[in-house]
């Protein structure tokens, strides 16, 4: 019985000790971002907003994405991430590709922050409410 024992204990210790396969991967951020996201919190240049009607994003595997406001006002856009950047960035093109914005994003479980830099603007620091920023504080809807 003790060999048994002293058998299943080196085994479960060599496999506690084996190397992470190279195949398994944690979710990228695009991976983690699909999904549709409802707006909790809204700052325009650091203030909060009282009066927020609907606001839905929508981001799919494809680097498409959509936004939804009031009753059914959808614009259509693409988006790039960039998860090296400090803060992490985003950027979105509108599928006519006269517009784009830059973003900086933080995702953390099934809260997103996604901030839109004022035009001409540098990026904060961090994603929070500040000037010159457009800050979204989001949930995922399930």
């Amino acid at each position: 019985m003790r060999s048994l024992f002293a058998l299943l204990l080196v085994g479960f210790g060599s496999a506690a000790a084996a190397p992470v396969p190279k195949d398994f991967k944690k979710p990228n951020d695009q991976a983690r971002l699909v999904g549709t996201w409802k707006t909790r919190v809204l700052h325009l240049n650091g203030q909060v907003q009282t009066e927020i009607t609907t606001h839905t994003f929508g981001f799919a595997a494809d680097g498409k994405c959509h936004t939804l406001y009031g009753a059914g006002n959808r614009s259509d856009w693409t988006y790039t991430l960039d998860p090296t950047a400090t803060p992490k960035r985003m950027k979105w093109v509108n599928d006519r590709g006269n517009s784009t914005f830059d973003c900086v994003y933080e995702l953390t479980g099934d809260t997103l922050k996604l901030g839109f830099i004022g035009g001409g603007k540098p990026a904060p620091a961090k994603v929070e409410p500040g000037p010159d920023l457009t800050l979204y504080e989001m949930t995922r809807e399930k």
